[in-house]
């Protein structure tokens, strides 16, 4: 388990979400199927949902 710095789709807070495997990360987007998916988080600062996909 690794953590990435990643921005929120949303409103761009910077945040360190945890993540399985931060060699695979290709980035962040608003919504991803599940097979595309390497983890969903919720932004602490406007609430949303985001996925991280991997590459």
């Amino acid at each position: 388990m690794g953590t990435a710095m990643v921005a929120c789709p949303y409103c761009g807070q910077g945040i360190e979400a945890p993540t399985t495997d931060t060699g695979r990360i290709g980035g962040v987007r608003r919504r991803l199927k599940q097979e595309y998916r390497l983890a969903r988080h919720t932004c602490p600062e406007c609430g949303h949902d985001y996925d991280i996909h991997n590459r």
